[in-house]
């Protein structure tokens, strides 16, 4: 399978000349897998990045190379990992299915947070406007399911062909919001290749058990890393609590999973170009045992 970022900033996005090589855009990753022969798409996140994943996408749909049904999940449903979603050029195009899974925050689901995003006079159309035709619903801690060929999720294998297996793990304090966020664990159900989406997490000083059995084996970590150590420990402006993970915190869980490629992501807006590789550097050079990297605005690995 394919992954590719289209947005890897947190909190807010940095249209900054000195940010652009990593990139300024929030929360968004696709990943892709050619089934029947078409392509099939699974989103995390759809924070400004996914506008550019929409863009890149759409001549699929045209072309008849890609499926026009796909499935977007949601870690939590802050700004930052939504305000993409209303600019996401597939919603245009009539004959568009999205079937939008993730957690209830405060008992909303990712429709009701959209829909009243999407409210005048603050938007021009509403949520009902758009053309895609959209399905929601809640996913829990614990929980199994899979992509077809269609793009659609199921409960269980039976007769579909699958494409994509999912995990959700979910937290709550100090994971971001208090509310609870999802994690999630996607496999290629062919390779059993896997990839552990881990952001919006606040975890602890010699790595975090619930994150380390869920990671247990996978190929790739993606994980939070919006603070360096310094920061996290600071009297001055305090983070501990914001629910953010520290790059070290990242590294530890990796290497006690057993993960040997762990990418950095959800990067602090303060952390420009220089400071990131930096921190890149360092972090390569503690720790033998796994390879480092920075997600990368546009980039893709092959899983």
């Amino acid at each position: 399978m394919l992954v590719t970022f289209f947005g890897v900033r947190g909190s807010y996005p940095v249209p900054n000349k000195d940010m652009m090589k990593v990139g300024g855009r929030t929360s968004s990753v696709m990943f892709t897998k050619i089934a029947d022969g078409k392509k099939v798409y699974l989103f995390v996140d759809a924070g400004l990045g996914v506008i550019e994943a929409g863009k890149a996408i759409l001549p699929s749909f045209f072309d008849g190379t890609g499926s026009k049904e796909f499935t977007m999940l949601f870690t939590h449903l802050h700004p930052d990992h939504t305000e993409g979603f209303t600019f996401f050029a597939p919603n245009f195009i009539p004959g568009t299915k999205i079937h939008l899974w993730g957690p209830a925050t405060l008992k909303k689901n990712v429709g009701v947070v959209l829909r009243e995003k999407m409210t005048p006079p603050t938007y021009p159309i509403e949520y009902k406007d758009l053309k895609s035709d959209r399905h929601h619903a809640i996913v829990e801690d614990g929980e199994t399911f899979y992509i077809d060929s269609s793009g659609k999720p199921v409960m269980s294998v039976g007769k579909n062909k699958i494409v994509f297996e999912v995990k959700v793990m979910k937290a709550y304090a100090p994971s971001h919001p208090q509310q609870g966020s999802n994690y999630y664990r996607i496999t290629d159900y062919e390779t059993k290749k896997s990839a552990v989406c881990i952001w919006d997490i606040e975890s602890h000083r010699g790595g975090d058990q619930r994150v380390i059995n869920f990671s247990k084996g996978a190929d790739v970590m993606i994980h939070d890393t919006q603070y360096t150590d310094e920061e996290y420990d600071s009297d001055k402006m305090i983070v501990q609590g914001f629910g953010h993970s520290t790059f070290t915190m990242a590294a530890e869980n990796a290497i006690k999973a057993n993960i040997k490629t762990l990418f950095g992501f959800h990067y602090n807006p303060a952390h420009n170009d220089k400071k990131l590789e930096e921190i890149a550097a360092e972090i390569n050079k503690k720790y033998d045992n796994i390879d480092f990297k920075l997600s990368i605005e546009g980039e893709s690995l092959e899983i």
